[in-house]
């Protein structure tokens, strides 16, 4: 775990604490085939919000037939208001006290935010792969940075996202669902777009669901833990 960045996570309290330590996260990315054959398990974590506290639950799965291996559930505190584009600060402390929780091994985290696809190059997706120095896939709903052009309304459609500023390809927007709103998967860490693509449609179930099963599940776990601490 690379505990530098953590604390330095941890501490940052103002936007342009945030956005220094972002910059220097960007430093730490590395892009690279991983060996899909040697995932075994895979994480993945919510956390919904209520008043001042944060419901965090991280589910590790099997790999091939999604079982859940481990829920991992945890209530805490809010230690940091959201702001757009520093998600991470608000959830990270949540997801790291899931993941020192566990005690299943994951070889990959599938997030559901951005990744590369981000102003500094560093969304949640990369900000946790970085610290826990593990393959990370960001999956989200909506774009946060970039341009693509509208796809067809056909299962696994997509087309790329483009930094505004460089041109550079920063992720895909992909149609995991037909009459459904395309999702925008983008590298973490520790991966290439293509299996990150990849494993996102692969996860969603030949179109039976928008997000892929895990964020889908994790999410309606963390929402009943909601209604249940608010009862």
């Amino acid at each position: 775990m690379n505990f530098e960045i953590l604390n330095l996570t941890l501490s940052a309290k103002e936007a342009q604490e945030c956005r220094a330590v972002q910059y220097l996260v960007s430093d730490f990315v590395e892009v690279f085939t991983t060996d899909i054959s040697s995932i075994k398990n895979i994480a993945c974590a919510d956390v919904s919000y209520k008043d001042e506290y944060a419901f965090g639950v991280m589910l590790v799965m099997d790999f091939n037939t999604l079982d859940v291996k481990e829920t991992v559930k945890v209530v805490s505190k809010i230690g940091f208001h959201y702001i757009p584009g520093f998600l991470a600060f608000r959830e990270l402390p949540v997801i790291i006290d899931l993941i020192n929780k566990s005690s299943e091994e994951f070889e990959l985290f599938l997030v559901d935010g951005h990744g590369l696809a981000h102003p500094c190059r560093a969304g949640i997706a990369t900000h946790l792969g970085v610290i826990i120095e593990k393959p990370t896939i960001g999956c989200a709903k909506s774009l946060l940075y970039g341009q693509y052009q509208e796809i067809p309304n056909n299962l696994g459609a997509k087309t790329e996202i483009l930094d505004p500023k460089t041109g550079d390809i920063i992720g895909i927007a992909i149609r995991t669902k037909v009459n459904s709103a395309p999702v925008f998967v983008s590298v973490g860490n520790l991966i290439t777009l293509q299996q990150s693509v990849d494993i996102v449609m692969r996860l969603s179930m030949n179109g039976k669901y928008r997000v892929p099963y895990p964020i889908f599940l994790a999410d309606r776990i963390t929402k009943e833990e909601r209604k249940k601490h608010l009862m």
